[in-house]
């Protein structure tokens, strides 16, 4: 996923948020997990919060 744009990153760098080919994507570095989370910002957020990540949600506004 080195092609894509990192829209975030967690404070130990074990996860990140990366705009990749227009989709947004949540990746666990430490198991290479990928997570769609959408086309959209809005998208995203929705998802993160099904997912119980207020944690990020937060920090991306």
């Amino acid at each position: 996923m080195s092609d894509g744009l990192i829209i975030w990153v967690n404070g130990d760098m074990s996860e990140q948020i990366i705009d990749f080919n227009g989709q947004y994507v949540l990746v666990r570095i430490s198991d290479k997990q990928k997570i769609l989370l959408g086309k959209t910002l809005e998208e995203a957020e929705e998802k993160l919060k099904e997912m119980g990540r207020d944690d990020i949600i937060a920090q991306l506004k």
